[in-house]
C-alpha cells in the first residue's frame, strides 16, 4: 500500500481509532468507494466489540466532502437544511428517512448480542436503536438536523435523502468535483 499524507486517513484498514468517540476498527462492516477508487463512507456497527453503544451508521472517511460539508455548515448550512425540508413540506419523508436509519443499524446486530443488549442492557439498547441519523432523536413535530457530515454520509450510504437536491446544490454529493482525489495514490 502506498503511504501519503491524505492517504493515511482514507484506506479502510489505516483508519486511527477515535478514543473521544469510542470508534476503532471493529466497528467497519463496509465501505463505499468512489469513482477514483478511494473511500468515502464506512459503515459502522452499532455497537463495538466490549458492547459500547455507535450510533453513527454511515461515517463520511472522504476528505474533499468533508472539507465541504464543514464549510457549508460553518455557513449555516444546518439551520438552512432545516428550513428547506419545513418549506418543502418534507418532514413525512425525513421522521421515514430518520426510521429507515433505525432499521438498518437494527440489521447490523448480531441476533445474540441484540438479545443480550435487551436483557442486560436494556437502557442503552432502546437508546440506541430509538435514535434516526447518528442516533439523534426525532419526533413528528419538528425537523432537527444533526450535522452535513452525517447528512453526506447518510445520503452516500443509503443512495437517497429527502433533501438529495439541496444536498446536491451545496456540493456534497457525489465525488471530488475538482478532482483531487484522482491525483492522491489508491
Amino acid at each position: 500500500m502506498k503511504s501519503g499524507r491524505c492517504e493515511r486517513s482514507s484506506p479502510v484498514f489505516d483508519i486511527q481509532p477515535d478514543r473521544q468517540r469510542r470508534f476503532d476498527k471493529s466497528l467497519i462492516v463496509g465501505v463505499k468507494r468512489c469513482r477514483f477508487n478511494h473511500v468515502q463512507v464506512i459503515t459502522c456497527k452499532p455497537l463495538s466489540n466490549k458492547l459500547r453503544p455507535f450510533p453513527t451508521t454511515f461515517w463520511l472517511m472522504c476528505p474533499y466532502l468533508a472539507r465541504r460539508a464543514g464549510t457549508v455548515e460553518s455557513d449555516g448550512g444546518v439551520r438552512e437544511l432545516e428550513e428547506y425540508i419545513k418549506a418543502r413540506g418534507l418532514e413525512r419523508e425525513w421522521r421515514r428517512y430518520n426510521f429507515i436509519h433505525q432499521a438498518v443499524r437494527l440489521s447490523l446486530l448480531n441476533r445474540n448480542v441484540s438479545r443480550f443488549m435487551r436483557k442486560y442492557r436494556g437502557k442503552i439498547f432502546k437508546t440506541l436503536i430509538r435514535g434516526g441519523i447518528g442516533g439523534m432523536r426525532y419526533d413528528c413535530e419538528s425537523v432537527n438536523v444533526k450535522c452535513l457530515h452525517l447528512q453526506t454520509a447518510s445520503y452516500l450510504g443509503l443512495g437517497f435523502h429527502p433533501a438529495s437536491e439541496w444536498l446536491r446544490s451545496k456540493g456534497l454529493c457525489g465525488d471530488c468535483s475538482i478532482e483531487l482525489c484522482a491525483r492522491r495514490p489508491v
